[in-house]
Parts: C-alpha cells; sequence; structure tokens
C-alpha cells in the first residue's frame, strides 16, 4: 500500500512541524469532519497522515510519528547569508490551463498568483536574492519562440513584484519540452527579460554567501534529455487526457532522437562538475525527482544515473518539481526537496525509509544559507510556514 524505495534513512539536521495536524489542517482550511487522521495500517506505518492524501487535488500531510511538532519559525531576516526561493510548475497563467473542466485546471490560473503574491511577500521580508524555477515553466505545451505571449501571460504580468526582479535560476520540465525547449535558451541570451538566466540545458553557477567568505554552488540538470522515454510516456498519457494536441507526439519524437548522445554527455559532465567543486554547499536542481512518493513516483533511471553521484561527491540537496507536492526525503546523507506544486495539486504515499514530511497544498520554498547552515522552508499559498528542515554544513569542515 505504501511505496517502498531501497536504502535506509539517515537523519541529518532538524525537522520542525506545526504543533499537530490537527491543527496544520485547520491552518490550511481544511475540515477535520470526514478526513482521515490516522495510523496506517493500523501501527504497522511510521506516519500519521491528516486529510484525503489518496484522493487528486485534496489538501493533505504526512508526518513521522517520531518527528516532534514544534511550531514553525516564521521567515525572517538571516543577517550575513543568503536568501532564496524556488518554485516548481507554476506554469499557468491567465487562462492557458482551462484545458479540462474541473476545478484544478479552472481554478490553477488563480493559484498560480496566489503562490505568486505569498512569495514575493516572504522574498521581501527575507531581502531573497534570487529564484530558482524548477521546471514546467509554462503549461501545457512550453512556448513556441522568445516573443511567445506565454511569456508575458505566464511570468512578466504574474510575477512582476519588486521583490522577484532579481535573477531567476531556471531548468526545464517535461512540459517545456512539449513545446520548444531551446527558445527559453534563446530569451535567455538574448536578454529579453534580464532576469531570466537559462543559457544552456545544463549549467552551473556558484553564488557568495553574504559576508562569509563561503559560497554555494548550483548544478542544473535537464531530467527530460536524461529519460526521453518517461517523458514520451508522460506525454502519450496527457494526449489521451485531451490536455496536448496528437501532433505534440511527432514534434517530441523529432527532437527526441538527438537526445541519446546528449543524455550521456550530460551525465559525464555532471560527474566532472560535482568532483572538482570546492564550494561549501553543493546543490543539485532537476525537474524530475529522484525519489518521491507523489504521483509520478521515484524516477528510476535518476535512481541509477544520478544518486550515486549525489552520494559519492557529498552533494547537500536535490531540489526537484514534476510532482505537485511539497516533500522532503532524506537517504544515504543526501536530502531530497521536491517542490511542484505551484498551481497545481497532485497526491502523495510516503516512502517507507526516506519520506520525512510530505503535503498536498499550493506553495513554494524558501532557503537560508550562512556559514555553517541552510534553513528550507515550506510554504503554503496563504504565506504559512507548514515544515521547516535545518542542514548543517558538512563539506571543507
Amino acid at each position: 500500500k505504501m511505496l517502498a524505495a531501497r536504502g535506509g534513512r539517515r537523519r541529518m539536521g532538524t525537522a520542525r512541524q506545526c504543533a499537530s495536524t490537527v491543527a496544520l489542517l485547520l491552518v490550511l482550511g481544511v475540515s477535520t469532519a470526514g478526513a482521515a487522521i490516522l495510523e496506517e495500517n493500523e501501527g504497522e506505518s511510521p506516519f500519521l497522515m491528516a486529510g484525503r492524501c489518496w484522493q487528486p487535488g485534496e489538501r493533505c500531510i504526512y508526518t513521522r510519528k517520531d518527528t516532534p511538532l514544534p511550531v514553525v519559525d516564521e521567515p525572517s531576516m538571516m543577517e550575513g547569508g543568503l536568501a532564496f526561493v524556488s518554485i516548481g510548475d507554476w506554469g499557468c497563467g491567465d487562462g492557458n490551463c482551462d484545458v479540462k473542466p474541473d476545478p484544478a485546471h479552472e481554478l490553477a490560473g488563480a493559484t498560480q498568483l496566489k503562490v505568486s503574491n505569498a512569495m514575493a511577500k516572504v522574498a521581501a521580508d527575507v531581502k531573497s536574492s534570487l529564484v530558482l524555477a524548477l521546471g514546467d515553466n509554462f503549461y501545457f505545451q512550453g512556448v513556441e519562440s522568445a516573443y511567445d505571449p506565454l511569456w508575458k501571460i505566464v511570468w512578466q504580468d504574474r510575477f512582476n513584484q519588486p521583490s522577484l526582479q532579481t535573477p531567476w535560476f531556471a531548468c526545464m520540465g517535461n512540459h517545456d519540452h512539449y513545446g520548444n525547449a531551446q527558445a527559453q535558451i534563446d530569451f535567455s541570451h538574448q536578454a529579453i527579460d534580464r532576469r531570466w538566466i537559462l543559457p544552456n540545458y545544463y549549467w552551473t553557477t556558484s553564488k557568495a554567501i553574504g559576508n562569509t567568505g563561503r559560497k554555494i554552488q548550483f548544478v542544473f540538470i535537464d531530467t527530460v534529455i536524461l529519460d526521453t522515454a518517461l517523458t514520451r510516456e508522460i506525454l502519450l498519457e496527457k494526449i489521451q487526457d485531451g490536455v496536448l494536441p496528437t501532433e505534440a507526439l511527432a514534434k517530441f519524437d523529432a527532437r527526441g532522437v538527438a537526445w541519446a548522445d546528449v543524455g550521456m554527455q550530460q551525465l559525464e559532465w555532471l560527474e566532472e562538475t560535482l568532483a572538482k567543486s570546492d564550494a561549501d554547499w553543493l546543490i543539485v536542481v532537476g525537474h524530475y525527482p529522484v525519489l518521491s512518493g507523489g504521483e509520478h513516483g521515484s524516477t528510476k533511471s535518476l535512481v541509477a544515473g544520478v544518486k550515486p553521484m549525489l552520494e559519492k561527491y557529498g552533494v547537500d540537496a536535490y531540489l526537484a518539481g514534476h510532482d505537485h507536492t511539497l516533500q522532503h526525503l532524506q537517504d544515504n546523507g543526501v536530502n531530497y526537496y521536491v517542490n511542484g506544486n505551484g498551481c497545481l495539486r497532485g497526491v502523495v504515499r510516503p516512502l517507507l525509509e526516506e519520506t520525512l514530511f510530505a503535503a498536498v497544498d499550493p506553495g513554494f520554498m524558501l532557503h537560508q544559507v550562512d556559514g555553517d547552515k541552510m534553513v528550507n522552508t515550506m510554504i503554503d499559498a496563504g504565506g504559512r510556514a507548514v515544515y521547516q528542515h535545518t542542514l548543517e554544513r558538512k563539506r571543507n569542515l
């Protein structure tokens, strides 16, 4: 009944959540009447669950029984450090997601705007320096060119607050590749909006961490290129569901032929980049999750090809979207944050060993790092912090 992944769970840092699952549901505006608040499998499960996690679009949370539940600290300035926000699967603007007559799609644009406003307020409060865009930047068929109207409809008109006029470091997701993925790179190269930073399908950059003398390195990978078979399989499902037109398959197949060699080159580049990194904090960013209990689950190809590199080279965290949830998982020294609920809601079932927290509720993440710790906070569309986890520095000790 629950998904089980290989490997044991090893705690790192501190996990902090709201006072109780019932209280959290009330804060999120979810009625507890009729909602399951239970210990799964009559006590055999290590999880407490509140809400209707098995029903698409329903808000819910999972917590571990052995995890303490103090109140989460509200985000505040971290003097001398670096703050940034991240958002995944956020590509629904005004009207471009009304492809199916159901509330999730009909309200997706309004949800995105609410998340945008909450993210802007938090970014202003903590003086965020940048945004990480985790893919599925433009639903449901990407953009066609660097001048596609969706740039304005989905992004420029929706994330125009002063606190979000910072660099947006981006990677691409499967829906971006169902359109003209190269156009998102062209948009960056042409500096049409200088916030958008996407110089290549996979790339890396480093930032100084305030006045600490330390630095953080971000390594962005294109997980679609690493698993075109999975991406094609999802495309077929979207065509069958009426979300995408039939001709999208031929367009994707025409581009996909070239990705096989590029995928191998990307893995070689990734290993070389991680091996030579001297950063104090090392973060890998991709759209498909390595580990996940969400609607798509863990990505087998990434578990086989990327996960060993993350462990070997001391990566602190892997940030992903794709599953429309908020999740925190740990395995073999690496933290995995799934943050794919910028405008749509999915479903979630925890991985038996690796999941520390999981929720279905639109939102984003805040990351604050100084010389020795990195505080990661999950925040909902109402601006409420629902989960917080602190990493301790493990590199260059």
